[in-house]
């Protein structure tokens, strides 16, 4: 159940003319976290596009949702479908979620998440993207309100917001470790690669 398409990806690496890295990461859930991202995987979602948008004031856009807990952001992030495009899904959701036309300006690469609960297992891929603001209004253009609002933040500020997803307490700390791979992710891609210098 939903593989990984090597022909894909590397249709994207061609598209973008990149090399970019696989990671493979697993991570040991509770049984109400995996029970939510199995039945997401076995409905519509094989995985999910990762979009650091870049401003033109050179932060880096991070969002969080009204029902987060106090102070938690990420990096935002969209489904991909079993039919979807992969790169039309960047832009799509960058437009639904946030209101902003971007430009590719990296595809970073692709997380290989194993969600693993008891002797359970399911598969979910994160697809990351570096992005450039080119265009629109952010969230009055927005054509759905996932996101609630909006912190923009420095390579410093993201390190902090990545660290801070790895730490959250009771409930949501089974998200905040799914979220923290991608977040991070995006994070040591910048720094490494010094997009933010």
């Amino acid at each position: 159940m939903n593989h990984f398409n090597e022909k894909e990806f590397e249709d994207i690496c061609s598209i973008f003319h990149t090399n970019p890295r696989v990671e493979e990461k697993t991570i040991y859930v509770g049984s109400s976290f995996f029970n939510k991202m199995e039945t997401a995987v076995q409905n519509d979602r094989r995985g999910e596009v990762v979009f650091c948008v870049i401003r033109p004031n050179g932060k880096i856009i991070t969002v969080r949702s009204s029902d987060y807990p106090s102070g938690i952001y990420r990096i935002p992030t969209g489904g991909i479908g079993y039919n979807e495009d992969i790169a039309a899904a960047v832009y799509r959701e960058t437009k639904e979620e946030l209101g902003l036309d971007v430009e590719v300006l990296n595809f970073a690469g692709v997380i290989k998440i194993r969600l693993e609960y008891d002797r359970e297992h399911v598969m979910f891929y994160s697809y990351l993207f570096i992005l450039k603001e080119t265009g629109g209004n952010i969230l009055v253009d927005a054509s759905d309100d996932e996101v609630s609002e909006v912190m923009e933040v420095d390579m410093d500020g993201l390190e902090k917001v990545s660290d801070s997803l790895a730490e959250i307490p009771g409930k949501w700390n089974d998200w905040g470790k799914f979220r923290h791979v991608t977040t991070n992710a995006v994070y040591k891609y910048l720094k490494e690669n010094e997009v933010m210098a």
